[in-house]
């Protein structure tokens, strides 16, 4: 295999090792980053609080209804049982139960609304628990998909790191450092194919001399224009 082949073939690696360590890494990253999934989920337990307090404040409310019915139905039966005479104790009563009546109605209004705000949340709830165990299932079966890509690419990029190792044993010392300094300055692009005597990456014209050299490719020629490394294309 000629030297120009060798760079041709060690390019074209270089090239494919670029685009599978970016894949590579961008699903590793991918996979790491759980960002989404952990919002969701904050979301659904943040919305599951809300409910658990909704359900207290009902409980909490429901109960002092109840006792504050009692304590009127006990204060209503001393008020007109007849036991009770005086005038003072009886207009005291009066007052009591006429409290007790007022809070009660608050707090049946009260009951109400928490009624309904915990029938909003219980929905709410529901529903959000059904989207994040859809969620989920899509989010684990992607990362499992994504998973075995990124089990081919490592194996695929370790093909490459071998045949790239091969390829660089078989190359001179000065075509290296002169491969590798263009291929850092080049955005990893450090051959150029010529064709009809003009460069197609640039679109200089390659002078005579040099583009008999490339069409023979028996040695490295540079481009005047680009600086890349000319073969024939």
């Amino acid at each position: 295999m000629s030297l120009i082949q060798l760079l041709i073939q060690l390019q074209a690696v270089d090239q494919e090792w670029d685009e599978k360590a970016q894949l590579y890494q961008a699903a590793k990253q991918q996979l790491a980053d759980q960002s989404e999934l952990e919002t969701r989920r904050q979301a659904q337990r943040s919305l599951s609080e809300k409910l658990s307090v909704a359900r207290g404040k009902l409980r909490d409310a429901e109960l002092e209804l109840a006792s504050l019915q009692q304590k009127a139905r006990e204060t209503e039966a001393a008020l007109y049982g007849g036991r009770i005479r005086a005038p003072k104790e009886l207009e005291s009563l009066r007052k009591d139960l006429e409290h007790l009546r007022r809070r009660i109605a608050q707090l049946e209004d009260q009951t109400l609304l928490a009624m309904t705000e915990l029938d909003e949340l219980e929905a709410a709830a529901k529903r959000g628990q059904e989207e994040l165990e859809a969620f989920e299932a899509r989010w684990f079966g992607e990362r499992e998909l994504l998973g075995g890509q990124v089990e081919v690419w490592r194996a695929r990029l370790k093909q490459l790191q071998d045949e790239r190792a091969r390829l660089r044993g078989a190359l001179g010392r000065a075509e290296l450092a002169l491969y590798d300094e263009l291929r850092a300055k080049k955005a990893g692009l450090a051959l150029a194919a010529m064709h009809n005597g003009t460069c197609q990456t640039c679109h200089v014209v390659v002078p005579s001399y040099k583009a008999k050299v490339v069409e023979a490719g028996e040695g490295v020629v540079t481009c005047d224009g680009c600086g890349r490394i000319l073969y024939r294309r």
